[in-house]
């Protein structure tokens, strides 16, 4: 080729790839006509200008499919924070649907889970044509009108369809795709890690023919996996929350529901009405019968109240029940009322199984006070020990005797801290399946002069009272590093929120932790009966000690508030649950329910499990049946002076 040909070659490429403004056609026309004058390496360059056209196309269609999934992503990254924030169920799925079909490439999603025998719509993204709405029902029996959800439902599989357009088919899921113009169909089922059969079905259109491409597909599925989870979490929530505000025999609202209550509301009065001698009942005629009684003890109460305003009825113990009357009632009312109560219940006679029961009442009343349910007990017990139906609570009552009782208890613990006979005594917790003991519990115990043990039970409360319990705290702190530093096996430590608000014992756990290197060693069970206010402090505490190497349990799980927040919201290892959930696992029903979306939902979280007093073969056996991961109570080990490795 001469020097003349490649001039004329190369400039013509230029002149065309600098002009741009040709049409493809054009541009191809003048490339073979410079080529024709080049002859030989014609061919040749006409094959590399198609290799580049089809590498550019390549190009913008991986360019397209990556701005398609990073859509999709975004998406889902919404929806993931919408369930995360999840407080009504159906206005988070509503949301959820809503932002799925805001994606380009998408149009109308809905959500429908089963009750009963039918899918009901839980969500539906804006249909125009009104075919789909909330709450709508689709009969799982018709395999017609919905068939790709009902399909992927009842066949617990995907089910995708394209080419929608050109379906014959007169059903409902067809005819929304001919009158919006979609292309696809995708149907997922919604199933927990726990169920394998589903519990409800993803349903989303798509505007293209071919409109899910594999990645698309796995980011869908993963979607409705997070849809799933978080549906599931929050029914187990609300299952819990009612039944742990619910007295599990007579219905009624419990103790936990009755301070919420009073926490938020303004409240004139409460009386605490007391059941005589129910223990009496229980051991002639048995705890059936028993609860029998409670449970028509407590319904003959409701009828009562219910025709008076401004009172509301609670169970707050197995034989209590609590009335509490509103701001606008008067004391001179609510005492005929509460004598009127106490008369009626001589009256009445309750008859379970042929056996007829009559019962008495005893009544604590508080007309005005801070600590309403302290006060009215204390107005109870007065009642009690002065053999009278009804006694009045006022602040003389009980005070000179409390106040030395306090001396009393002052001096005993001042003595017992000073004579270093505030001592750890350790409870074995030993794993459901090997049966090893794989950590202990420290528990405080005060030793008499004359060598009595003394459960924290009769002198821990007082302690705060005449401000002696941080000292408590330390002497326990000093005693367990002293004993653990050559044990490998962890131990735990309970801390009130008191402590996890004390700023100086803080840095004198430390300090200690730091000085035995035991740091790895220790777990803090924080009490979660006392109720959790301020997270901030009590999260900055958490992370400060797990920085050296500490595990946190939440103690006394179910026992209280209940507060799911605390699993959420603080960084959490390990929740135990109550000893009074867990003893009546053999044989209340609710208990096991309770129990058991504890435990599922402790370890859905990542949460390990314990059962606290495990006092028989018949409660360890509900407690290995249901999940849990270990056990503590005398079944297995009292709590003992030294551990037992020592």
């Amino acid at each position: 080729m001469t020097i003349r040909r490649f001039i004329i070659l190369f400039t013509g490429i230029f002149i065309l790839l600098m002009l741009g403004m040709f049409s493809a056609y054009y541009q191809w026309y003048m490339v073979e006509f410079f080529l024709g004058i080049t002859g030989g390496i014609g061919g040749l360059l006409i094959m590399m200008f198609k290799n580049m056209e089809r590498q550019s196309k390549e190009l913008h269609e991986a360019l397209d499919i990556s701005h398609n999934l990073d859509e999709i992503l975004r998406t889902i990254l919404d929806i993931n924070q919408n369930l995360l924030l999840m407080k009504n169920s159906d206005e988070s799925i509503q949301e959820c649907c809503a932002r799925l079909s805001k994606h380009s490439g998408y149009g109308l999603c809905w959500i429908a889970v089963k009750i009963d025998k039918d899918l009901i719509v839980r969500g539906c993204s804006d249909d125009s044509l009104g075919v789909l709405y909330h709450s709508m029902t689709i009969p799982l029996d018709d395999p017609v009108s919905f068939a790709p959800s009902i399909s992927a439902y009842s066949d617990n599989t995907m089910v995708i369809l394209d080419h929608l357009q050109s379906n014959v088919s007169l059903a409902t899921w067809s005819f929304i795709a001919k009158e919006r113009g979609y292309g696809s169909i995708i149907a997922l089922p919604l199933i927990t890690q726990n169920n394998d059969s589903p519990f409800g079905v993803l349903t989303l259109y798509s505007k293209h023919n071919e409109g899910f491409s594999q990645q698309e597909i796995e980011m869908l599925q993963e979607l409705a996996s997070d849809i799933s989870f978080a549906l599931y979490s929050h029914t187990q929530r609300s299952e819990l929350t009612h039944h742990l505000g619910f007295d599990s025999v007579s219905g009624l609202p419990n103790r936990v529901s009755l301070i919420e209550y009073l926490s938020s509301h303004h409240v004139s009065a409460l009386a605490i009405l007391n059941i005589d001698r129910f223990s009496d009942i229980n051991d002639v005629y048995g705890v059936a019968i028993g609860d029998q009684v409670l449970a028509g003890y407590g319904q003959w109460l409701r009828k009562k109240i219910d025709k008076t305003k401004g009172v509301l009825l609670y169970n707050i113990g197995s034989d209590e029940y609590a009335l509490v009357f509103d701001e606008h009632s008067n004391t001179e009312d609510n005492l005929c009322f509460l004598e009127y109560l106490i008369d009626k219940t001589e009256e009445a006679s309750f008859v379970i199984e042929g056996i007829e029961v009559v019962l008495s009442i005893s009544v604590g009343f508080d007309p005005k006070s801070e600590k309403l349910i302290e006060n009215a007990t204390r107005a109870l017990k007065q009642a009690k020990i002065d053999r009278t139906k009804l006694s009045v609570y006022t602040p003389l009552l009980g005070e000179r005797k409390e106040q030395a009782n306090n001396i009393e208890w002052y001096k005993e613990i001042k003595e017992a801290l000073e004579g270093e006979r505030i001592v750890p005594y350790f409870q074995p917790i030993v794993d459901n399946k090997s049966h090893k003991i794989i950590k202990y519990e420290a528990l405080i115990r005060l030793i008499k002069r004359d060598g009595t043990v003394i459960s924290p039970y009769y002198f821990l409360d007082i302690s705060k009272k005449i401000r002696l319990y941080p000292r408590l705290t330390k002497a326990m702190i000093d005693k367990v590093v002293e004993r653990f530093e050559t044990c490998c096996i962890p131990v735990s430590i309970n801390l009130s929120t008191e402590d996890l608000l004390n700023a100086e014992l803080a840095d004198y756990i430390e300090e200690q932790l730091e000085r035995y290197k035991i740091g790895d060693r220790i777990i803090f069970e924080i009490l979660e009966s006392e109720g959790i206010i301020n997270y901030t402090q009590v999260s900055t505490f958490i992370e400060r000690f797990k920085a050296i190497g500490c595990s946190f349990a939440i103690d006394d799980f179910g026992s209280g508030y209940s507060n799911f927040e605390h699993l959420l919201r603080l960084n959490i290892d390990t929740l135990k649950i109550d000893g009074s959930l867990i003893k009546n696992l053999p044989y209340d029903k609710n208990a096991q329910i309770i129990v058991r979306h504890i435990c599922e939902f402790a370890h859905e979280i990542g949460l390990a499990t314990i059962a606290e007093f495990v006092a028989d073969e018949a409660i360890y056996k509900a407690v290995r049946e249901l999940g849990i991961d270990a056990s503590q109570g005398y079944y297995f080990y009292e709590p003992l002076p030294a551990p037992l490795d020592d």
